[in-house]
């Protein structure tokens, strides 16, 4: 899906590197200033030899850069190698924060891009190819896309560093994207003062060797940062492009997207992982996954206040709610408090169903954690089977369609 058309950066997004790429600069060097003056100066010196070889391509300029480098004592070469690292990660944040400035100038449709959105394609498939806005229902309904995770022992960059980076760059796409009064420019500007002076206080190199449950928890971080977030919205923009031609959404039974690692499991001769420690990895996965569903329905179960609904969610709320109406109150509510609920500790009436639904679905989710932490097994089948968790998800998503004002809801989130 690529036109044959080039893609240039506009002239604002040019600017605004040149500009992010000046301001993160001189942060980082009011830091290393701080910290550090005498390496500051001599990195400022080899930064402005550098710039001129660029410019010149003069022998002489890269013989004067070298002897100037041959000089240092290790000691300030560490640290002169670091500062060049820190600032080499700060403009790939400025040339990402462009990009996506890029990106959304095509989307308005300010300049052509080399890569179309989904929307485009779609249009394209169906008005010059000629191919039938049924096939392409068909067609995304009957493929899966696997992506599976492995370990990267070459990743440069720890944890601590990456969510550091990734605040830097949030803001200075805030700075870009929203209307601002001089003071809040001012408190976003020290925010990402702070963030750049706390990556550079952070020691840049793991200090011990990583397990590989320690790589199964680096990889799932990216479940909780991105995957998480983002395949929801790109689900919602497939479910728009197949409006803009004609076709319903995609089935909600239907996965786009199957994710899977090798993680713990990789047994080609590595010592370090047996059968122990893939049982591990695969019950932090499921943990990791079955927390991110109790946030999901935590935050689901105080936007659903409603109480119409079809008799089929009806019925099963009733079921649920005559079940939790058996327990003592009290002991209800002071065993949801330990478990650190947000809210809803007592039962609730049968005449918001939503929120009893949600609510059964909430502890069955804590169970499951419970189980794995006091046993540490992997779960059954009847822990872990599709109906144990999707049905009541269904029945909710049929009644918001039967609904269709409260269709907008997307339970994916």
């Amino acid at each position: 899906m690529v036109d044959a058309s080039p893609v240039l950066m506009p002239t604002s997004a040019k600017q605004l590197l040149r500009d992010d790429d000046s301001l993160l600069r001189q942060v980082f060097f009011n830091v290393l200033r701080h910290h550090h003056p005498n390496t500051a100066n001599k990195v400022d010196v080899i930064y402005a030899l550098s710039q001129a070889w660029c410019k010149s391509k003069d022998d002489a300029d890269f013989e004067l850069l070298e002897k100037y480098l041959y000089n240092l004592k290790p000691e300030e070469c560490i640290l002169v190698a670091s500062s060049f690292s820190h600032m080499l990660n700060l403009h790939n944040l400025t040339e990402e924060v462009a990009n996506t400035q890029t990106e959304r100038a095509g989307r308005m449709g300010e300049l052509t891009l080399p890569t179309r959105s989904t929307n485009m394609s779609l249009i394209k498939l169906t008005s010059n190819s000629n191919v039938k806005p049924e096939t392409v229902y068909e067609t995304l309904c009957n493929q899966t896309v696997a992506l599976v995770f492995t370990a990267h022992p070459t990743q440069a960059f720890r944890q601590s560093l990456l969510k550091k980076y990734a605040r830097v760059r949030g803001y200075l796409d805030e700075m870009h994207n929203k209307r601002m009064s001089p003071y809040e420019k001012i408190e976003l500007l020290e925010a990402i003062r702070a963030q750049v002076q706390a990556a550079w206080r952070t020691d840049e190199i793991r200090r011990q060797k990583p397990t590989p449950q320690d790589e199964m928890r680096h990889g799932l971080s990216y479940f909780q940062q991105t995957i998480m977030d983002m395949v929801p919205i790109f689900y919602r923009r497939v479910d728009t492009a197949l409006a803009n031609i004609g076709q319903p959404r995609m089935p909600l039974t239907h996965r786009l997207f199957e994710f899977g690692s090798w993680m713990g499991g990789d047994r080609d001769g590595n010592p370090n992982v047996t059968a122990g420690t893939t049982r591990d990895v695969v019950v932090l996965a499921r943990l990791e996954a079955v927390n991110a569903y109790f946030h999901a329905v935590e935050t689901l179960m105080f936007d659903l206040s409603m109480w119409r609904c079809s008799p089929e969610l009806k019925a099963l709320a009733r079921r649920l709610a005559a079940r939790a109406a058996a327990a003592d109150p009290g002991r209800v509510a002071e065993e949801r408090k330990k478990r650190n609920y947000a809210d809803f500790w007592t039962p609730i009436a049968a005449n918001e169903p939503f929120r009893v639904v949600l609510s059964h679905m909430r502890d069955r989710c804590v169970s499951v954690c419970l189980l794995s932490l006091v046993s540490g097994a992997v779960f059954g089948r009847q822990c872990c089977a599709h109906g144990w968790w999707f049905d009541p998800w269904l029945s909710c998503d049929r009644v918001l369609i039967w609904g269709q004002g409260l269709a907008l809801f997307v339970w994916l989130e």
